[in-house]
């Protein structure tokens, strides 16, 4: 069958025929999306990425929905499904809970990137308890579900650590919180809307003019938007949540810190690409004395998969159109060189890439 396959830690990318199957119901892949990740990899950046055993290659890609080919179990044939990415060390506590999101030993599996054959081909086969079935009338935009995952872990994580004091507001809502997200690729324009339709305020920056679509989205979800090419001027005990999604420089962390309020929370999405992080006493003094909270945020498992397919289903009724701003491109298989440049170089004012195979 024809997948996307590389050989980390080297750069590159292939797509060509390759031998591949194993145990569990056979899923014929329908699309994929193309994600920051996947893209380290190719370029040969992410130090984490590792063959399968016994493989001398790894097929890419851990964002995808497809058909189910037979009947089985829980599925029908027919059913239009999305597979979870990460899977558990099978030793420690959280994974033999279905919690390899907080494995343990760090020996867990992710497909295409760590240990696992990815989900960019023709078809895959797989356990169906690792399977999110996708409703119909969100099958355009259901790829966001892999992202998004990830961010309703993250959200829920937040709110849990936040179960420290009272964080809702007097009406027991989260409507008197203000959120920064800082970053407009994928990830903080998700965080962003997931914060929204959770009753939040909140102002998103980048270092740049947004542009018209991007605009589009933000308007239709009540989201503020802030330049931040000439730095940041909101003034102290400003954000009660503060996210950082841009992945750009360490500095952003320093820049921003000082406008988290008392008991506010600094969550970290993904990973910094470059600079380093000093931070002065005083900051060191304020976090302590302000009692704010850094968190590592990380990896969506099985519900999460569940709470993001709801939210999708909320988002066609609450914006209206959501779908068509959010997917910025789609590419056929049989366009690789297209393909490879995706894989290799985000676009400008891309959001979101699919990869339709049928």
């Amino acid at each position: 069958m024809k997948a996307i396959t590389v050989n980390p830690p080297d750069a590159g990318v292939t797509i060509k025929h390759v031998n591949y199957r194993k145990n569990g119901v056979k899923i014929k892949i329908l699309e994929n999306g193309i994600c920051g990740t996947d893209r380290e990899i190719v370029n040969g950046e992410l130090n984490s990425a590792a063959l399968p055993y016994k493989y001398n290659y790894l097929i890419l890609g851990h964002e995808a929905i497809g058909t189910i080919m037979e009947d089985r179990v829980i599925f029908k044939k027919g059913d239009i499904v999305m597979p979870v990415n990460r899977r558990g060390c099978g030793r420690c506590l959280n994974c033999l809970n279905g919690r390899p999101d907080f494995c343990e030993t760090g020996n867990f599996i992710e497909a295409g990137i760590k240990g696992m054959q990815g989900f960019m081909s023709e078809y895959i086969y797989d356990d169906e308890n690792y399977l999110i079935k996708v409703p119909e009338d969100i099958k355009d935009m259901a790829i966001l579900a892999q992202p998004l995952s990830d961010l309703e872990k993250s959200l829920d994580e937040i709110i849990n650590i936040q179960k420290r004091m009272i964080w809702t507001c007097s009406d027991n809502t989260f409507h008197c919180r203000k959120a920064l997200v800082i970053g407009t690729g994928t990830i903080g324009i998700l965080f962003s809307l997931l914060l929204r339709t959770y009753g939040f305020d909140v102002t998103i920056a980048n270092k740049r003019y947004a542009s018209e679509n991007e605009l589009k989205i933000f308007n239709l979800a009540d989201i503020r938007y802030y330049n931040s090419m000439n730095g940041y001027s909101f003034g102290e005990n400003t954000f009660d949540l503060i996210i950082e999604a841009s992945g750009s420089d360490a500095n952003v962390i320093s820049e921003t810190i000082g406008f988290i309020k008392n008991n506010g929370i600094l969550g970290l999405f993904g990973f910094i690409k470059r600079g380093d992080l000093t931070v002065s006493r005083y900051v060191l003094q304020n976090i302590v004395y302000k009692s704010i909270v850094i968190a590592g945020l990380i990896n969506g498992q099985k519900p999460h998969f569940e709470m993001a397919i709801n939210h999708l289903i909320q988002w066609k009724h609450l914006f209206p159109g959501i779908e068509k701003l959010l997917i910025t491109d789609s590419i056929k298989i049989d366009d690789e060189n297209k393909i490879i440049n995706a894989l290799t170089k985000k676009a400008g004012g891309e959001i979101k890439i699919k990869i339709l195979w049928h």
